[in-house]
């Protein structure tokens, strides 16, 4: 059976991998996969909370403040992405909005005009 201090070495490398994985996610803007990656993290995260209390495990408090810093630059990160992402939005739907005001002038959109002019072969 493991320690409180192995199970923490062992849960903070997974998750060192996970924080990896989601940083290199979201520096190629699979924002998908980071959110995905970020939920897998989440039952690690409650552990490593629940043995913080046990003795043993202080000394592993650098590599976790290491992460809580790479956790909120991965976070940052996405909300700048959704930011973007939202901004894009808006001007697409205000487009569209411009477009069906616009759209009526047009007709109908029936069967093109046929054309009388004559052409000589």
């Amino acid at each position: 059976m493991e320690t409180p201090l192995q199970t923490a070495k062992r849960l903070i490398t997974a998750l060192e991998e996970l924080v990896a994985q989601e940083a290199a996610n979201l520096r190629n803007l699979d924002l998908v996969e980071a959110v995905q990656v970020t939920e897998r993290a989440a039952p690690l995260v409650q552990k490593l909370g629940e043995l913080a209390n046990e003795p043993g495990v202080a000394p592993l408090r650098p590599r976790v403040e290491a992460l809580i810093i790479q956790r909120q630059q991965s976070t940052q990160m996405l909300d700048s992405h959704l930011a973007r992402m939202q901004s894009e939005l808006r001007r697409i739907d205000e487009a569209r909005a411009r477009l069906s005001k616009v759209a009526p002038a047009y007709g109908s959109g029936g069967a093109p005009a046929v054309s009388r002019l004559n052409t000589a072969a």
